[in-house]
């Protein structure tokens, strides 16, 4: 404010040689500038990563998580800019490399001591409780402290959060319980005696894609040694399916090995101790033909839950003496994914 008084009353009368009397006086006054409060001192921030074990490389696998309030600073002077200071102290960080999520560019850490952990990120937000103000992004390197300039926001508060995400490393990841990585404080450099500190905690619970194959007893329906009357022929073919559930459509590899006789490579089963026929055996067919043991196939992409594979069985003549009575055979089917 300024005020311009004009000449004391007995100066007045002395001006007539036309000399000019003024006296000005300069009184200023201010808007308090100053953030006087603060709303809160933070809070405690747990990221849960629920994802698979072997996303592809720098995928988002965990989304952004803050936790409490963002209020921060209080009764700020209006059109202030207030700058904030974010510190980190986070020993049990390494860093690992820099990733591109939404098109910014973040430095992503792992954890010591697990080379195969999820890679973790961090960024700051300033925020207004005016639903019209933009919001201040910044990406964070917890390494070292970062300055953030802010702006000048149209509103007396003044809010802060941090957040933290994760993204896949690439290959197959580990899991990990619960694991203190430290704090994180903001502070402004105007109001040091003001600050906010959140501290962070992750676990890693991580699924591993997995199927599952079911018993399948089989019983071939009994035929007559007249149905096999020569080396060589075969009767009684049944049809049956090995029940399989995966958690997630995978490509597979399927195996079927002699249970009694494991480097058997023909399509035969040993015959077990049960059996009492002479010259006479199991033999495992897929797709209509004679499987051979111990020779994987594919599966290129399983379903995501159950499917069947489809096999079948018969009697097979052999060479030597040939009589009736009972035949058993056993075989392992295995499957093998990743």
């Amino acid at each position: 404010m300024t005020t311009l008084p004009v000449c004391p009353r007995s100066q007045r009368s002395s001006l007539r040689d036309g000399s000019i009397c003024v006296a000005l006086g300069l009184l200023l006054s201010a808007s308090a500038a100053a953030c006087t409060s603060q709303h809160n001192s933070g809070t405690a921030i747990h990221l849960k990563i629920d994802a698979w074990d072997d996303v592809e490389q720098d995928k988002l696998i965990a989304n952004w998580t803050w936790a409490g309030n963002a209020r921060f600073l209080l009764e700020c002077a209006t059109g202030a800019v207030v700058p904030l200071d974010v510190t980190a102290t986070m020993p049990g960080l390494n860093f690992v490399r820099n990733v591109t999520v939404d098109g910014r560019t973040y430095a992503a850490f792992g954890l010591s001591g697990r080379p195969r952990s999820p890679l973790l990120i961090f960024r700051h937000e300033t925020w207004t409780s005016n639903s019209g103000e933009a919001q201040v992004s910044t990406p964070l390197d917890v390494r070292v402290p970062t300055h953030i300039a802010s702006k000048p926001f149209n509103n007396p508060d003044r809010g802060s959060i941090v957040l933290v995400a994760a993204v896949s490393r690439g290959g197959v990841m580990e899991p990990f319980p619960a694991t203190l990585l430290g704090p994180i404080s903001r502070v402004s450099p105007l109001y040091p005696h003001l600050a906010k500190t959140d501290t962070f905690t992750v676990t890693a619970n991580l699924k591993v894609p997995t199927c599952t194959l079911s018993d399948t007893p089989v019983s071939l329906v009994d035929v007559a040694v007249a149905d096999l009357p020569a080396s060589g022929r075969f009767a009684g073919e049944r049809t049956f399916d090995v029940a399989m559930n995966c958690n997630r459509a995978i490509p597979i590899e399927l195996v079927l090995t002699d249970a009694n006789l494991p480097g058997n490579t023909g399509s035969l089963l040993t015959p077990t101790a049960n059996s009492t026929a002479g010259a006479v055996r199991v033999e495992l067919l897929r797709e209509g033909k004679p499987v051979e043991l111990g020779k994987t196939w594919t599966i290129p992409l399983t379903q995501d839950g159950s499917q069947n594979i489809p096999l079948a069985a018969r009697y097979y003549r052999e060479p030597g003496t040939f009589h009736g009575g009972v035949v058993e055979g056993q075989a392992i089917i295995t499957a093998t994914y990743r």
